[in-house]
């Protein structure tokens, strides 16, 4: 089995509003390139991982978070689940799928990116053959590299489909 890690913020989603973060389910719409990129390979599993530190900022509520994955799950029909960290010290972790989430806490630690946590969490569940994360930042590139997958940027694996 193949996976697909892909960080959600910056990679494959941005705010609709232009505001550095998705403070709003209905505020997030899909960057371009990334549809084109989802289709020049065959992936068996595509997961979102993402750190969601406005919850624990007090920007948005865990329930406004829960609720703005779940919108995205029906944006992005292509994603499995997404797991999430809410909190800035890496010990809290929820798994969301369109219609149900649960919390995978109890499960480990180190979630939050740079840690590898909601990877290895994933791969645990889904035990893949191979593996793949594309991130945007230096701490999605650390979490690959923690978790012993590959990692490509973003903006290459999106330009390499000739979007943005």
């Amino acid at each position: 089995m193949q996976i697909l890690f892909l960080d959600l913020d910056g990679t494959v989603r941005r705010s609709k509003s232009g505001q550095t973060f998705i403070n709003d389910p209905q505020d997030q719409e899909i960057i371009p390139g990334v549809f084109e990129a989802i289709d020049r390979h065959v992936w068996l599993i595509i997961v979102g991982i993402t750190n969601q530190g406005g919850v624990a900022a007090g920007k948005k509520s865990l329930e406004n978070c829960i609720e703005e994955q779940q919108e995205f799950l029906r944006m992005f029909p292509y994603m499995d689940s997404i797991y999430f960290c809410p909190d800035f010290e890496g010990k809290v972790c929820y798994q969301v799928k369109l219609d149900c989430f649960r919390d995978c806490s109890i499960e480990g630690g180190d979630f939050r990116k740079p840690g590898a946590g909601m990877i290895q969490l994933a791969i645990k569940h889904l035990k893949p053959d191979q593996s793949l994360f594309v991130g945007d930042r230096p701490e999605d590139e650390l979490a690959a590299s923690r978790a012993g997958i590959p990692f490509i940027w973003a903006d290459a694996w999106r330009k390499e489909s000739g979007g943005n």
